[in-house]
């Protein structure tokens, strides 16, 4: 109970929209220690005033550790100017497609009034070939361009900017081409994990060049996953077993228990050792080492932490010979874990850990004991692939349903073959490298017992379960299944699967009445996606921009979107035009929503794809709702903008305009047509000059206009012109760069509105605001 009240007391402090003032975070253990004082003095509710003592440590200590973080940052004057800075690289430089992504450690900043706060300042930078190498470790001088710490604001994507913040990162930016980027000291091995960790890296690429399987040894020796391929990666986690690439606490414990019965067996070899210290001893300190080790060389994640702590408590409590008990040695390393890193609690990885350890001590572990060992061990599989089924769909949106009986063949060959013999080749490429390389290949070979496996687990049918199932219904669904899956003799265990079945039912998203639209412009940077939903039927215009052959606004943006809003599948698909940032996305939506129906104005994709031509004239109606193609006309040819679909979405509440990236000749046309009012419309490719043209904004006469543009964008969309005619009509424009996903709908008032800005309305006190 005191680890989970100070747990409490972070996590309330992650909540909150604005970080509080200094007073009331001081405040809340004072009031905390008096209550507790008067209720000692009074003997009454003495332990539970100690239990809220404790939240409120947590609380403080939470405030403490932002307060800091957030004090140092960039200057907001200083964003995209040339900044010269000193400063080291930290950890393992990721050689990416065509670039270098690093993290660096700012020590020194010119001008100096950029840095705001006390260095060290940590940013993210990216080399597009400004240099040939970089090492871990390293001391540089680096002429950079810098923005504050920033992503994209979707509902139920990832937090970017979260993330950022657990890792202390405050800005992000890249090396430009300049004479003055030059190498100011190199790393001593001894006196830098991470360059160490990098030299172990190159080691590992040598021994394993050419073998099987080669970035999935580099993961799960190092926890480098840069180099998996992406097909691979996709059918880990299709497969719900992508944790095996996570160098897990299972991992380290393992490790950690092989060493010490090893250190235990030749210690006992030896009669004088064996008289000056007992076995077991030496063999729990040389656990504790290893467990170390292994921990540091794989970054040092929230996994290891758990592990490397629980570690210590069991060897603790042998050499002072008092057993400790697992559930309490898991307290222990819940708040080792939150006292080093508070920001932990932001992290799917920490509750996913700490909740699988947790089910095996309250639950699998308990009724196993008795059973065989391969018997208990997949009990113990299927109760934690269960068990954390309600987790999963919280941070992902999605659960693998197949995903215990993929583990069942997965956990074991990683964690008893794989991971051991790379770990023994590893060690032994130090001493020995024909046999470090033979027991790789051993360890990549074994690896190929398992894609089969998982190949045939991701062809079954239903296997992926997507949701998003609203809070409440979540934490039923928790208390549910500890009911359900506790010891026999708990009272009325049955009654627990009620508790679940909720999961199944809730789904977020209010509910629309027919004859009503509602519309969620996406922030997916420069590019476009917008999301019209009706009371039963959805339609994405525009999929937005691909990145990088990783990173793609559909994946990290779109269909996590799509989830939250309560959509399973959308009916239909509109690709405007074929530009990349608002068809970049259209391949990974397409294996996602195969059944879609599409429409395009991109010729190739009608052609190549079967897609219908969004031709003017084309229309339907969904629940009351009439869905209309503006543009382009039969016959019509022009460039690629103005060829672009545009959709007019009404109903009686009013309409929206997606106008997609037309220019001035599509618009005059549009300017020229009966009834092409809209209460919303979507600006024009991005805001630029060659669109929103006075005589068309007088045509649609709209209310409010929204802009999807990327932050800072090197277009300097919306140009302040095309801005200061929307004012000129009283016109109220929002755009995603500030404002985050947009969406509108039906207001109490009347007609459509604003009705949410995600990140306005959505934000922590970590969210960067306008």
């Amino acid at each position: 109970m005191w680890a989970l009240a100070f747990l409490i007391g972070i996590g309330v402090l992650q909540l909150q929209a604005q970080l509080p003032p200094a007073w009331l975070a001081g405040a809340v253990p004072a009031l905390a220690l008096a209550g507790w004082w008067l209720a000692r003095r009074r003997d009454r509710g003495e332990r539970w005033m100690r239990l809220v003592c404790l939240a409120a440590a947590g609380f403080a200590w939470a405030w403490l550790a932002a307060w800091v973080r957030l004090d140092t940052g960039l200057a907001p004057g200083f964003e995209g100017s040339d900044l010269v800075v000193t400063g080291r690289v930290l950890g393992l430089p990721e050689h990416l497609e065509r670039r270098l992504r690093f993290r660096f450690a700012v020590e020194g900043m010119a001008p100096a009034e950029a840095l705001q706060g006390s260095p060290p300042l940590v940013v993210r930078l990216n080399s597009y070939g400004a240099l040939q190498a970089l090492h871990a470790g390293e001391r540089w001088r680096l002429v950079v361009r810098l923005k504050r710490a920033r992503g994209l604001r979707n509902p139920g994507a990832f937090d970017y900017e979260a993330w950022l913040l657990t890792q202390g990162i405050r800005a992000t930016g890249y090396v430009r081409r300049d004479p003055r980027n030059r190498l100011l000291e190199a790393p001593s091995s001894m006196m830098h994990p991470a360059a160490l960790r990098e030299a172990q890296r190159e080691r590992l690429l040598r021994l394993t060049d050419g073998l099987p399987n080669a970035p999935f040894l580099l993961a799960l020796v190092l926890g480098d996953r840069s180099a998996v391929p992406q097909d691979r990666w996709r059918l880990l986690l299709d497969t719900g077993t992508n944790h095996l690439l996570a160098i897990s606490g299972l991992h380290v414990g393992m490790v950690a228990a092989l060493a010490g019965w090893l250190t235990a067996w030749l210690w006992r070899r030896c009669p004088r050792l064996a008289l000056r210290w007992a076995a077991p001893r030496a063999g729990a300190m040389a656990a504790v080492f290893a467990a170390l080790g292994y921990a540091g060389l794989a970054g040092w994640s929230v996994p290891t932490q758990r592990a490397f702590v629980m570690v210590m408590a069991a060897v603790g409590g042998l050499i002072l010979g008092r057993a400790l008990r697992p559930a309490r040695a898991l307290g222990l390393a819940l708040v080792a874990v939150l006292a080093l890193d508070p920001f932990a609690v932001l992290s799917a990885g920490f509750w996913l850990s700490f909740a699988a350890v947790a089910i095996l001590i309250s639950v699998a572990l308990p009724r196993g004991a008795a059973r065989p060992w391969w018997q208990a061990g997949g009990r113990a599989t299927l109760l934690v692939g269960l068990g954390l089924m309600p987790l999963t769909l919280w941070f992902f949106q999605r659960a693998v349903l197949y995903a215990p009986l993929a583990n069942l063949w997965a956990v074991p060959l990683v964690s008893l073959a794989t991971v051991p013999l790379a770990l023994a080749g590893t060690a032994a490429g130090w001493l020995w490298e024909p046999g470090g390389r033979f027991l790789l290949w051993m360890a990549g070979g074994s690896l190929d017992l398992l894609w089969p496996v998982l190949e045939c687990v991701e062809a079954l049918p239903g296997g992926l379960w997507s949701s998003a199932p609203r809070p409440l219904a979540i934490l039923t669904a928790l208390v549910g299944l500890a009911w359900g899956l506790a010891p026999p003799g708990w009272p009325a265990r049955a009654a627990g699967w009620v508790l679940v079945l909720p999961l199944w039912t809730s789904v977020r998203g209010a509910a629309l009445p027919p004859g009503q639209w509602r519309a969620t412009m996406l922030d997916v940077g420069q590019g476009l996606s917008v999301i019209v939903q009706t009371a039963g039927h959805a339609l994405v215009f525009d999929t937005g921009p691909r990145f990088s052959e990783r990173f793609n606004a559909a994946q990290a943006a779109v269909i996590p979107a799509l989830r939250r809003l309560g959509v399973h599948a959308p009916d239909a698909l509109v690709v405007s035009h074929g530009d990349n940032d608002h068809a970049g996305g259209l391949e990974p939506l397409l294996q996602a929503y195969p059944r879609m129906h599409v429409w395009s104005g991109d010729g190739g994709l009608v052609r190549e794809r079967g897609a219908q031509p969004c031709t003017a004239g084309t229309t339907w109606r969904w629940d009351g709702v009439v869905f209309t193609f503006v543009h382009p006309p039969s016959g019509w040819e022009a460039d690629e903008n103005d060829a672009a679909c545009v959709l007019r979405v009404s109903a009686s509440m009013g309409a929206l305009l997606l106008a997609s990236d037309i220019e001035a000749a599509a618009e005059a046309r549009l300017a020229r047509l009966p009834g092409i009012t809209a209460e919303v419309l979507q600006v024009p490719h991005h805001g630029s000059l060659s669109s929103s043209s006075p005589a068309f904004l007088d045509a649609v006469a709209p209310r409010i206009a929204l802009v999807s543009a990327g932050y800072r964008n090197r277009w300097g969309f919306p140009r302040p012109e095309v801005v200061a005619r929307y004012a000129a009509r009283g016109i109220r424009l929002l755009d995603t760069a500030g404002s985050g996903a947009i969406t509108v709908g039906q207001t109490p008032e009347g007609g459509p509105g604003v009705l949410r800005r995600e990140r306005i309305d959505g934000r922590h006190y970590w969210t960067a605001l306008p």
